[in-house]
């Protein structure tokens, strides 16, 4: 391949790198999970001067990553957006790297192609574009390949020394870095038996001692540069070992929590699950992976095959190939050996040297009948280019289609946590309200955050821009200024009546669903009471006896899905949402639910029964001065007709079947609910009776 070509090459497969990598960049995957958020906190320290060279909490985490989390949140603030941004470059940069090492080991052509196929490779997209440290391990592997691949060819010292400083930053990435040394010596030996084999053969044995003599120098000089960069983390680990070790033995197949009292029997299960992961099937886990999707997608997993092939056969007398060979298949161990096999995290050690296999595959195909010319060399490419395209669709279609709108994949990235502190942000006026940031300056507002939130969440610790206007508890007095309180709702709720001011306008809201690993169903996020100053006194659309006056009706339909189609998000089938605004003069004395009818033509065609604010705030707390805002789903409605569409609106205790009376001006009762027509605005109000 020319040099031109390659170049060109390249030039086409980092902006399909780029493409896939940047394409909805924060909003797919969705949410933020809470090993992205302990980076981001970690960052926050760094901010405040504690730097360190492992960071203990969440299990312990290796400080690379975390330090280039630092450096996209200092520029762009906190948010899933700027913590995620620094897996990009790193992805882009291994895609890059990986051309290089192909060429150092084998040829241009082998590595362009192990670029393109990298580049296609679901597994490494998704690192790309996620919070995760392990993102920065293929890297640092890459490099290291990359250099010593051009110390054998050259015999520059420099390249050894590069490469074992590579080498030794890597074990400050990402923990499967702990299984290269095991990689490294099976290597050495391989080595050996290659040399030892040339010995045989050759009669004259000087030529194979040089080899040896120049493999134990250029290993001096690789190892004494690893250690000069791993110095400080082995201090920290002998003076920490409890911290840096720790990890590892809870999650072993070791452990007979894991292996269930049968080792042997786990140990064959695990090692079948990662042999398949390949092209069988893959990671199961949410948040690694389209679930069960394999590493790759049919055409590539042939192309892998016949690398696979091409390898084996080329090991006796290729040391490149069997460097391959002799890396995946150690760099596997660390998901083989622990639970959930296979793991992509734990596996992300074979990546990018796995990509060299497809290529070697590729390669074979484009030098089919070269030599004979029985095979035109557009065929030939046509074929590569076709595989590289099934890959790029597959890719593409498996990812930002079923994946990216499937509620599970928010569950699995704790969307629900990432939505409480943008809403509370969106209170304050400042940080990143779930959509887009807002500069400056917090409002002077006040939240209040349930503990149990607090603690569970830590997305919501670094989310949050402004922690000087939240309190942590649900004790005190309501303050004067509008508030928020965000409690969890599963607990005492009730604790947040008594932080919301008097005289104010109050709403209730749900947040969104949350499941974890291990929930059987979805549960409530977080449930808030707003409070905040009302603006002039509307007039009355209706009055009620005992002083609650409604005084606002809106309906909403669902949004439509791009391109059409029916509700998205939380909306029910043929939902509208209604809101309504009460008005308290005087308590109305007792729990009252809200009768609402929908009407078309006079007929009830759907009905939202249901207590005021979902129950949480019942009529037998309002006080005087309150305005409620309470919201209605209605299903089976469609669309609202304006015209012929009403709403049929009252108060009655279902348990005593009494109906809280209409009333004019005057106190006299005209009847037992009211009737507001659907219009673009409320232009009349109807008395009804029975």
């Amino acid at each position: 391949m020319s040099r031109r070509a390659y170049l060109w090459g390249m030039v086409v497969v980092l902006v399909v790198a780029a493409a896939l990598r940047l394409a909805a960049f924060g909003e797919v995957p969705p949410g933020l999970y809470h090993d992205e958020a302990f980076n981001g906190l970690d960052a926050l320290d760094i901010f405040q001067g504690r730097l360190a060279l492992y960071f203990p909490a969440n299990n312990g985490r290796e400080p690379l990553f975390i330090y280039l989390v630092a450096a996209t949140v200092g520029l762009l603030g906190r948010s899933p957006f700027a913590l995620r941004l620094a897996a990009f470059p790193v992805g882009l940069l291994t895609v890059a790297a990986t051309a290089a090492m192909g060429r150092a080991l084998f040829s241009r052509r082998v590595g362009l192609l192990a670029a393109a196929v990298l580049a296609v490779t679901l597994w490494h997209v998704h690192l790309s574009r996620v919070g995760f440290r392990a993102v920065l391990m293929p890297l640092f592997t890459v490099l290291m390949v990359w250099q010593g691949g051009l110390g054998v060819r050259t015999g520059w010292r420099r390249h050894w020394l590069a490469a074992g400083a590579v080498y030794g930053l890597s074990f400050y990435t990402y923990t499967a870095t702990r299984f290269t040394p095991v990689a490294l010596v099976a290597f050495g030996l391989y080595l050996i038996l290659v040399m030892n084999h040339g010995a045989a053969e050759d009669a004259e044995k000087s030529s194979s001692n040089f080899m040896r003599l120049r493999v134990l120098c250029v290993s001096v000089v690789f190892f004494l540069s690893a250690l000069a960069t791993l110095v400080p983390l082995l201090a920290y680990t002998v003076a920490h070992p409890d911290i840096v070790l720790g990890r590892p033995g809870q999650v072993s197949i070791l452990n007979p929590a894991v292996n269930g009292g049968d080792l042997w029997g786990t140990l064959r299960v695990n090692a079948l699950r990662t042999a398949g992961m390949f092209f069988v099937r893959g990671d199961r886990i949410w948040r690694h992976n389209v679930p069960w999707r394999p590493v790759f997608d049919p055409a590539l997993g042939a192309a892998f095959v016949a690398g696979l092939v091409v390898a084996v056969r080329r090991a006796r007398r290729d040391v490149a190939a069997g460097f391959v060979l002799i890396w995946v298949a150690v760099m596997a161990l660390p998901t083989l050996l622990a639970e959930d096999a296979p793991h992509f995290l734990r596996a992300v050690g074979v990546l990018p040297v796995v990509a060299l296999l497809p290529a070697l595959g590729l390669d074979w195909v484009m030098g089919i009948g070269a030599g004979t010319g029985s095979v035109p060399a557009g065929y030939r490419l046509g074929a590569v280019i076709l595989v590289l395209l099934v890959g790029l669709t597959s890719t593409g279609r498996a990812y930002f289609g079923d994946y990216a709108r499937d509620p599970m994949t928010g569950y699995w990235f704790e969307e629900g946590a990432a939505a409480l502190a943008g809403r509370v942000n969106r209170f304050l006026g400042v940080g990143w309200d779930g959509e887009r940031m807002e500069w400056g300056e917090p409002a002077d507002r006040r939240v209040y955050l349930d503990p149990a939130l607090w603690e569970k969440w830590p997305q919501v610790r670094f989310l949050v821009a402004a922690p000087d206007a939240v309190t942590v508890g649900l004790e005190g007095e309501a303050p004067a200024s509008p508030v928020a309180v965000f409690v969890w709702p599963y607990g005492d709720w009730r604790r947040a009546w008594s932080l919301l001011p008097s005289l104010a306008g109050v709403m209730v809201e749900e947040g969104p669903l949350s499941q974890g690993d291990r929930d059987p169903h979805p549960y409530l996020t977080y449930l808030a009471f707003f409070a905040c100053r009302e603006g002039p006194a509307a007039p009355a659309l209706a009055r009620f006896a005992g002083g609650v006056e409604l005084v606002g009706v809106s309906v909403t339909s669902p949004p439509p899905l791009p391109g059409g189609g029916g509700p998205e998000g939380a909306w029910g089938e043929g939902e509208v949402r209604v809101r309504l605004r009460w008005r308290v003069a005087a308590p109305p004395g007792g729990e009252y639910t809200v009768f609402l009818h929908y009407l078309r033509d006079g007929e009830i065609i759907a009905q939202g029964d249901a207590p005021p604010a979902g129950g949480y705030y019942p009529t037998s707390v309002w006080r005087p001065g309150d305005v409620v805002v309470d919201e209605h789903g209605v299903a089976g409605v469609g669309r609202p007709l304006p015209g012929r569409d009403a709403l049929r609106i009252g108060l009655w205790r279902p348990e005593t079947g009494e109906v809280l009376p209409l009333v004019n001006e005057a106190g006299e009762e005209i009847g037992d609910w009211v009737v507001v027509p659907v219009e673009p605005a409320v232009l009349s109000v109807e008395p009804g009776g029975p």
